[in-house]
């Protein structure tokens, strides 16, 4: 056969079986690309070789699941502050090695990533409950905690935690029972259940408690379960509800670790019993599991229209406010809820004097607690002015500018930020504070704080939304007076 009569057979071949030819090419470079090697990594691989304790030292960081909660972990005045954080750092100095913290909101996959995969510890409040999931480990106690129900309650809402026999168990009857995915709490309920011959729906959501407890308040589910400690930090927050203690004795609270980390496990232990002897973990526990601080009462001692005065640093807030062009009953409103014009004022969290800056905050603008009166408020105008320059292109007039402005003095502005990138990306323009609130909100979502635009990860925004208000509340207040 010819050269010329083989390519024509062939080109009768390729022309009749065109079809078959593409789809087994396509076919095969699927194949190809699935076997072809990548540099991409998950932030966690499945069946990962579990590395203990002298492993992870001579790696140099450890990876630890943190829950983002006002007791545990949180953002004010732009720093990082809480109970498990300050652990997490003291152990972080006495090895001298980098923590990575990553944040999980869903409980069984926090766990599985511990017992099974790349993560060294989970720190989010877990009750202490041998073989409650496979190959997991404690920790010792941190501290004991009961288990609190609270109810949607807008007849006789209170405070106060009552005791279980002072509940009218009929109020439970059909409702719906919102707890985090996987929580213990879900086993001490269906008891509970059984027990009283009750009829209502536990409903499982991949969230933090706090935030199932502001759906309650918001009357989206019937009642929730807490962690009491957790729900006594809220205590100033709670509106439209009631709580009872379960009738369950107290549970032990700690860490989780990977059976197949006992060294760690051990090291972990002998760090926090160093801590628990040397008092640190009992001044922590008291600086951290106590009811948030605002202060939300408005009073008008010597605020009037007779006298013309609000505080007795009039002029000097009246003296900055010209200089920095900041609407000087703005700044009182701020300073009356940071420390209501105490000179003296130091918060637990370390925050000190008039204006209630922290240490490192105070650092960078020269300020000290020596420092006079003038100047605490001159720093408190200077940092607004500061956040105004970077804010005032994105909000056309002062109501939502001066409350971003309150939101970054409480936060951080880094956050506030991130909120303006997301609104832009996803409504496409900036229309008020109140949408950027909900971007900040949101911003406890893995799907948002995961988000290319977003430069400082996890936030949860809830406390300084509510801050915010209760500020710019006061400042209307104040322009009716003078």
């Amino acid at each position: 056969m010819t050269t010329n009569n083989w390519l024509i057979n062939l080109k009768k071949i390729l022309i009749k079986y065109k079809n078959l030819i593409l789809l087994g090419c396509f076919f095969l470079c699927i194949l190809i690309l699935l076997f072809l090697p990548t540099n991409k990594k998950p932030y966690y691989q499945h069946k990962y070789q579990k590395l203990d304790f002298p492993d992870i030292i001579e790696r140099g960081y450890i990876n630890v699941i943190v829950e983002h909660n006002s007791m545990n972990f949180f953002v004010h005045h732009g720093r990082v502050m809480g109970l498990q954080y300050e652990l997490l750092d003291h152990i972080e100095k006495r090895w001298n090695i980098n923590i990575n913290q990553i944040v999980i909101n869903d409980l069984g996959e926090a766990l599985a990533l511990v017992a099974f995969d790349s993560i060294d510890i989970l720190t989010s409040d877990i009750t202490i409950v041998p073989g409650r999931y496979p190959c997991i480990d404690f920790s010792i106690p941190l501290y004991k905690t009961k288990m609190v129900l609270v109810l949607y309650d807008s007849i006789k809402p209170s405070t106060e935690i009552n005791d279980f026999s002072k509940l009218d168990i009929k109020k439970l009857e059909n409702k719906i029972i919102a707890v985090p995915t996987k929580s213990i709490f879900i086993n001490f309920l269906n008891k509970l259940k059984k027990s009283l011959n009750l009829n209502f729906q536990i409903k499982e959501l991949i969230e933090e408690p706090e935030s199932i407890l502001d759906s309650v308040m918001a009357k989206k589910y019937d009642a929730t379960i807490m962690d009491e400690k957790i729900l006594i930090v809220n205590t100033p927050l709670l509106k439209n509800t009631s709580s009872y203690y379960l009738p369950f004795p107290s549970l032990d609270v700690g860490w989780a670790f990977s059976c197949h980390q006992p060294i760690l496990r051990d090291s972990v232990n002998a760090a926090l019993i160093d801590l628990k002897n040397k008092g640190i973990l009992a001044s922590l526990l008291n600086k951290y599991q106590r009811p948030i601080y605002i202060q939300t009462t408005y009073k008008q001692i010597a605020h009037s229209k007779r006298t013309k005065k609000l505080t007795k640093y009039d002029n000097i807030l009246q003296k900055y406010a010209k200089i920095y062009d900041i609407d000087w009953r703005l700044v009182a409103a701020l300073i009356y809820h940071e420390s209501n014009f105490n000179i003296d004022a130091v918060s637990y969290k370390g925050a000190f004097g008039i204006i209630q800056i922290m240490p490192q905050t105070a650092e960078e603008y020269g300020m000290s607690p020596t420092s006079s009166i003038d100047q605490q408020i001159k720093v408190a105008y200077r940092i607004l002015n500061d956040y105004k320059k970077q804010l005032s292109i994105y909000f056309d007039n002062d109501k939502d500018l001066y409350r971003a402005m309150i939101a970054s003095y409480n936060l951080g502005l880094g956050h506030i930020l991130d909120a303006i990138a997301l609104a832009l990306k996803y409504d496409g323009q900036i229309n008020s504070w109140e949408q950027v609130a909900q971007w900040l909100l949101n911003k406890s979502q893995k799907i948002y704080y995961s988000d290319p635009v977003v430069k400082n990860g996890y936030c949860k925004g809830r406390l300084t939304v509510y801050f915010v208000n209760l500020v710019y509340e006061t400042y209307e207040n104040y322009k009716q007076l003078i």
